[in-house]
């Protein structure tokens, strides 16, 4: 009877620690995502003049260098662009990038128009529910909320958000880092697509911390105010 009771108190304490934990887990999530937010809606505040609304995504958005831009949805159901990275090709076509091979891989081509470069288009899908989100701080926050398990601190003091096959946005935490905002790409379709990286200026390749990543990857940074 001991060894009954010894058991079901081992049991119910385990489930308790368990639960605890995640309950921490969730919190500390919780405020990640609140100070990473709050850090990015600090970056739109201070460059209000470069934020952007595009109208048929329901999309906010800010303009970066080089045409460059960072969109975010306010409206999830609207497209599967939740979240997107803009990036002006030109660079990469200087550097031998044949646009007409991308079919298959993450990056979207849309030539010239108006007063836009070539670009290349990245999405990412958060999720397709019906939400409004009553002004772009809050639609960002709330997307950060539905996958937490992709926002990270930078060892630097700013906040990653990692996407997919490589990509991220990196921004910093209220002007305390050399940098404000940064992207990083997936490269190794661009390669394969004829980029030589070698040729590239803005964009850097980036070093890896990780060694068992071994993906080729390209960052770009953003100075702003």
């Amino acid at each position: 009877m001991k060894k009954q009771f010894y058991a079901i108190t081992f049991v119910a304490l385990l489930i308790f620690a368990l639960t605890g934990c995640n309950d921490r887990t969730s919190e500390n999530n919780s405020a990640i995502i609140r100070d990473a937010a709050s850090s990015f809606n600090l970056i739109v505040t201070n460059n209000l003049e470069n934020k952007v609304y595009h109208e048929a995504l329901n999309h906010f958005g800010l303009l970066l260098k080089d045409g460059d831009k960072f969109e975010w949805t306010e409206d999830p159901s609207v497209s599967d662009a939740d979240f997107s990275l803009s990036i002006n090709a030109d660079e990469f076509i200087n550097a031998g990038l044949d646009v007409t091979k991308l079919g298959g891989t993450p990056f979207t081509y849309v030539a010239a128009s108006d007063n836009n470069p070539n670009m290349l288009i990245y999405k990412f899908d958060v999720s397709s529910n019906k939400e409004i989100y009553k002004d772009s701080n809050e639609a960002f926050e709330k997307l950060l909320s539905q996958i937490p398990e992709q926002i990270a601190v930078l060892e630097n003091d700013g906040y990653i958000l990692s996407l997919d096959q490589g990509f991220q946005v990196h921004w910093n935490a209220d002007g305390r880092v050399n940098k404000d905002m940064a992207f990083v790409v997936g490269a190794e379709d661009l390669v394969k697509a004829g980029l030589n990286v070698d040729k590239l200026n803005e964009w850097k390749v980036m070093k890896n911390k990780d060694p068992n990543d071994t993906q080729l990857k390209l960052l770009k940074i953003y100075y702003l105010k």
